[in-house]
């Protein structure tokens, strides 16, 4: 487990970053989605609701190897994660559907990852340096 370094959160939590998550089946078959609900409550976790997560969700359960993509003009960051647990109840869903309600969205739970590795991906020379 790592530490995302807090350029990469600032990133994130800037508005207009586009957030993608990446998961793939058990068979190795890669997916890809757009999703708001991204965060990192803290700097070696990362957040998402599974809302209209059908495919991702499915591939959460059969492979619990995810990568988030967090970019923003040329800047761009990949967050290697595992699966840590998917919250079906509880507060941390309530306060997420509360925020999501204003968007007439709702989370079937919540997925959280321990964070495995940082690269950035930007489009520049440092394209691919790991950084924690």
């Amino acid at each position: 487990m790592v530490n995302i370094p807090a350029n990469v959160i600032e990133l994130m939590n800037k508005e207009g970053t586009v957030k993608a998550l990446v998961t793939s089946s058990k068979k190795g078959m890669p997916h890809a989605i757009i999703a708001g609900t991204i965060m990192s409550p803290a700097p070696n976790t990362m957040v998402i609701g599974e809302v209209l997560m059908k495919v991702s969700s499915k591939n959460l359960k059969e492979n619990e190897e995810a990568a988030f993509l967090i970019t923003s003009g040329t800047e761009a960051y990949e967050i290697n994660c595992k699966v840590k647990a998917r919250l079906d109840k509880g507060p941390e869903l309530d306060g997420m559907n509360k925020v999501l309600e204003t968007m007439h969205m709702h989370a079937a739970a919540i997925w959280i990852f321990t964070v495995e590795a940082v690269f950035d991906q930007s489009a520049s020379p440092k394209a691919g340096t790991k950084l924690a």
